[in-house]
Order: structure tokens, then C-alpha cells, then sequence
């Protein structure tokens, strides 16, 4: 049956925010990522799985990682707790940008990216390297004419593609996962794997049967400057992420100087000091 509500007692029901069961005025829904954030009180990182960046736990599957403590603490901050919406990394981005995630696992800096989403302070320094088998290495050398015309091991969708598409007449093999091209590396199907030494360590220290070690950097010709193996951390690009921004760049910048960030890096074995070398001083923005 079709019931009717008096004009004025209507409005003031509108007005009030309770017609309905629960109806709520256009005003009250959240249209900043700071405001989202602190209304549903999470905060959804998209991930892929990189440790010692961002994992699970294999016996409790809880996530951990340096970024998810970083982001965790930074989540309470906001009255907010993490949420994780676990994804391949090339998906990770996209998600970000179409806003159905909050933020990235720290990344590289490229124009590309920077086009769909905006970029927080820098947080971390990275260093890519090339790895090799252990036992059997098919690249000796870390210089271009020792990788030239090799299978090279890469993640999809990360910086290193670019690098290893640079090496002249190389066999580039994309993995879904920094796990999955080690393997490919012990297994000896590929001849190195293009990654951050962070990634090559912290496997290692893990799992000791694989068959991977550093040979070196990654040839200066084929490197990405300097100030672009920089960890940033992803959000949705525009106004939308404003406020969020200048909240998670003051969070940053304290705590990489009053000590909380190298002690969560020290939980993971990343107590070299060159990871947070002038990054306390860095600018807010890519420069």
C-alpha cells in the first residue's frame, strides 16, 4: 500500500537525514580520500606480495612488510586500521587510479605512472641490481655486453622492464612476482633477474636453497636516474587526494628523522644506513 508523508514533516526528515532508515544527505558522503579514509576508518593498500616490502606471514597469513608497517601506523593516525586488496602488480596502479584502492606499495617514480596518480614524498632508497645463479651463473659480469642477447628476468609492469628492454637483443621474461622469477633464476631458465637488492636479499635470507646471488648494479647505461630508484608511495590523482597527501607527507618526513622508519626497516634486516640517506631532507615532490 502507498503511503504518503506530509510535505513539511517530509522535508524535515530530509533536512534531519533520517528518512528512511538511515538515508544520508549528499553532504555527508565523503568526497576526499582523507575524508573516506577517516569515515570508513580503513585504509586499502594495493599489493602484490614483494618482501620484504609487503607479505604474508606463511603461518599466521597476516600481511607484513616494511610498507605495510609504515602504512599501518600511518592508518592509525586516521583512526583507521589497513586493509589489503591483494593483486598483481601490474593491476596494483590501475587500481589506485580508478580510486577502488587507497594507495600503492612504495614505487618507482616514472613519467608514465605519473600521469594517473600523484606521488607522496619519497621514503626509501633503492639500488636494482643484477642477479645471477649462484652455481652455475650464465652472466658474469654486471656490465651491457655481458647481458647482451640473454633471457633477463623481470616483474610485469615494473621499472626494471624498461631496463632490461634496453639491453640489446636480450630475451625479456615477465613474472607475475618477484617469487616467481627467482625461481626461474635458481632453475637456471633465465640468465639474470633485474631487481632492487632489497628483493634479492631478504629471498635469499628465506629461503636458502635458491640458487641466486648479486653480481652488481645494473649497468649506469641502462639505469634509471638516481632519484628514481626512490621508493614513493601512490594515490588517486587530483584534488580528491590533497589533504590525504599533505597528511601521509608530514607522517613521512617525521618519521624518518625521528627514528620510527629505520626501526621498522631494522625488523627486516635493512639496517644499512643508505636506505634512508637524505630522504628525511628530500623535497615533498619529484624533482
Amino acid at each position: 500500500m502507498n503511503r504518503s508523508i506530509p510535505i513539511g514533516i517530509s522535508t524535515a526528515l530530509v533536512a534531519a537525514g533520517v528518512l528512511a532508515g538511515g538515508f544520508r544527505s549528499p553532504a555527508a558522503i565523503p568526497n576526499t580520500l582523507l575524508a573516506k579514509v577517516k569515515h570508513t576508518h580503513q585504509l586499502v593498500i594495493a599489493e602484490s606480495a614483494f618482501a620484504p616490502q609487503d607479505f604474508q606471514n606463511p603461518k599466521t597469513k597476516r600481511w607484513t612488510g616494511y610498507d605495510v608497517g609504515i602504512l599501518r601506523a600511518f592508518a592509525k593516525t586516521l583512526g583507521a586500521h589497513l586493509k589489503v586488496d591483494a593483486l598483481p602488480f601490474a593491476s596494483s596502479i590501475e587500481a589506485v587510479a580508478s580510486k577502488r584502492a587507497d594507495i600503492t606499495i612504495d614505487i618507482y617514480y616514472t613519467k608514465a605512472r605519473a600521469r594517473v596518480i600523484s606521488f607522496s614524498r619519497p621514503m626509501l632508497n633503492y639500488n636494482d641490481v643484477v642477479a645471477v645463479n649462484s652455481v652455475h651463473p650464465k652472466v658474469t659480469k654486471d656490465i651491457l655486453p655481458a647481458l647482451k642477447g640473454k633471457r633477463i628476468a623481470v616483474v610485469v609492469g615494473s621499472e626494471e622492464v624498461s631496463e632490461a628492454n634496453a639491453i640489446p637483443n636480450a630475451t625479456v621474461k615477465e613474472y607475475g612476482s618477484v617469487a616467481e622469477s627467482f625461481l626461474a633464476l635458481s632453475s637456471g631458465r633465465v640468465a639474470a633477474d633485474l631487481q632492487p637488492d632489497t628483493d634479492v636479499a631478504w629471498a635469499k635470507k628465506q629461503n636458502k636453497s635458491l640458487k641466486i646471488k648479486i653480481l652488481g648494479p645494473v649497468p649506469k647505461k641502462i639505469a634509471p636516474p638516481i632519484k628514481s630508484l626512490r621508493g614513493y608511495y601512490g594515490v588517486p590523482k587530483g584534488p580528491y587526494s590533497h589533504t590525504f597527501l599533505l597528511k601521509l607527507n608530514a607522517f613521512l618526513k617525521k618519521i624518518a628523522k625521528n627514528g620510527v622508519e629505520q626501526r621498522i626497516l631494522d625488523q627486516y634486516g635493512m639496517k644499512n644506513p643508505v636506505f634512508l640517506k637524505g630522504i628525511a631532507n628530500a623535497p615533498n615532490v619529484y624533482k
